[in-house]
């Protein structure tokens, strides 16, 4: 038998029959309350955003500690909605009178008996994951999306809102897998900036969607890269938040810790360091590696022995970056072979390899890669360099570095243009492009 199966029998029986008593024998007593939304300003709203796609082990401690926090410690008079905070469907709703009667858990347990069950239901159920390469779904959310659907349902009256989810902080969308935070990624500034017909992040056009919300986030498991990367993703949610009108109050992987912070003053919570940053134009994904030795190829000023012999074969993973200084902004696109999918700063991922722009250098110094994770053919690989934005007199220069074989090779670039020309292509277009010739570089014939 599932093993969530048996929930009922082990916790809400329980809940219900032993711990509580049988039910009173008065029908009406007993009747599940309807679902409902809270209708005033002294209704408080306590949302609980659920993954549908939690794994087995963080089911059961799920399921308890919204029971206990619907039978137990939601306060006389508010309102606890649970959703599915992927497919952004209502699970089921509980409004509590401001009665004395309900300072008893055993009432509530009797009167909510259909809402448990609802919650039980829900997480017994194993829908499948969406399909999309290299992602996987285990807990989780589509949370700019489940905010936006609580704001539809949120009376305009705007009552006291905390809102908890209990899945993984890493936003995963098969439609806009170029968006996922997976592996390292995680969204520039800009996004934060734009509209959201621009970006899944965008929030310049609901400055006040989410006006007085707290959020406690708790997740399963480690989803972090390192902890640069969680450093990067819990400041992106708090501004992203803020820039609504809400606060991330909690972000953790400790379930009771999340549900006793629910208590905590509403003062209390995290706050984003740095501010956002609005001088940041680039709508990308960025990303930090799991071990910073890894980029060392790149970001070391000087390559104390370039490779000067060519490679012993010509197919294997590779490795293309390139380095600059100044207050320019270059970009670097790699395609694996003609037809291939060309990585770059709006395209970072394929099943090939991935597009890092650096996020450890000083502002007058900047550098780019792009990792081919699988075994590549130097010699079909199409690379280049386009000069974006900026003017410099003379046109950019700079240095290509590639790692194959584990050596380092090193040449110079410059690019004509004066004038960045935001990666337009096309013949006229040529001068604010550089074509890196590969097989040069590796000293092949």
């Amino acid at each position: 038998m599932n093993p969530f199966r048996i929930l009922l029998h082990r916790i809400v029986l329980p809940i219900l029959v032993v711990t509580l008593g049988l039910a009173p024998s008065n029908p009406a007593a007993a009747t599940p309350a309807p679902p409902a939304e809270p209708t005033d300003t002294a209704t408080p709203w306590f949302v609980f955003g659920l993954s549908p796609f939690l794994d087995t082990p963080a089911k059961d401690p799920a399921f308890r500690a919204v029971v206990r926090f619907l039978i137990e410690d939601a306060p006389l008079g508010s309102t606890v909605g649970i959703y599915d905070a992927f497919n952004l469907r209502t699970v089921t709703t509980a409004a509590i009178p401001r009665l004395n009667a309900f300072t008893s858990p055993k009432t509530r347990a009797n009167q909510f008996r259909q809402t448990i069950l609802d919650l039980k239901q829900f997480l017994a159920a194993t829908p499948p994951p969406p399909a999309a390469p290299d992602l996987d779904f285990t807990g989780a959310l589509r949370t700019p999306a489940f905010l936006d659907f609580l704001t539809q349902a949120r009376p305009t009256t705007n009552p006291p809102t905390t809102v908890t989810l209990i899945g993984g902080p890493l936003h995963l969308d098969p439609n806009e897998p170029g968006f996922s935070m997976a592996r390292g990624f995680f969204p520039s500034d800009a996004h934060l900036l734009a509209p959201r017909s621009r970006s899944v992040y965008g929030i310049a056009d609901r400055p006040h969607a989410l006006d007085g919300v707290r959020l406690h986030w708790t997740y399963p498991g480690d989803p972090w890269s390192s902890d640069l990367h969680r450093e990067k993703i819990t400041r992106f949610w708090a501004l992203f938040l803020e820039g609504q009108g809400a606060r991330l109050a909690s972000l953790n992987g400790d379930l009771p810790t999340t549900f006793a912070a629910l208590h905590a003053p509403a003062t209390t919570g995290i706050t984003p360091h740095p501010p956002l940053d609005t001088n940041q134009t680039r709508i990308e994904m960025l990303r930090v590696t799991r071990q910073v030795g890894s980029s060392d190829w790149i970001t070391q000023d000087r390559v104390s022995e370039p490779a000067e012999a060519p490679p012993r074969q010509t197919t294997g993973p590779l490795k293309i970056g390139i380095r600059w200084q100044g207050d320019i902004d270059l970009d670097l696109y790699a395609s694996p072979r003609p037809g291939a999918t060309r990585l770059y700063f709006e395209q970072p991922r394929s099943p090939e390899g991935y597009y890092q722009k650096d996020h450890r250098s000083s502002p007058d110094r900047d550098y780019e890669f792009i990792e081919f994770l699988e075994p590549v053919d130097v010699r079909a690989v199409q690379a280049a360099i386009n000069f974006y934005e900026g003017s410099t007199p003379g046109g950019p220069s700079g240095e290509i570095r590639v790692e194959f074989e584990s050596r380092i090779y090193v040449a110079p670039f410059r690019i004509p243009a004066h004038q960045g020309n935001q990666g337009r292509e096309g013949t006229s277009q040529a001068k604010a492009w550089f074509t890196i010739p590969l097989p040069a570089i590796l000293h092949l014939p």
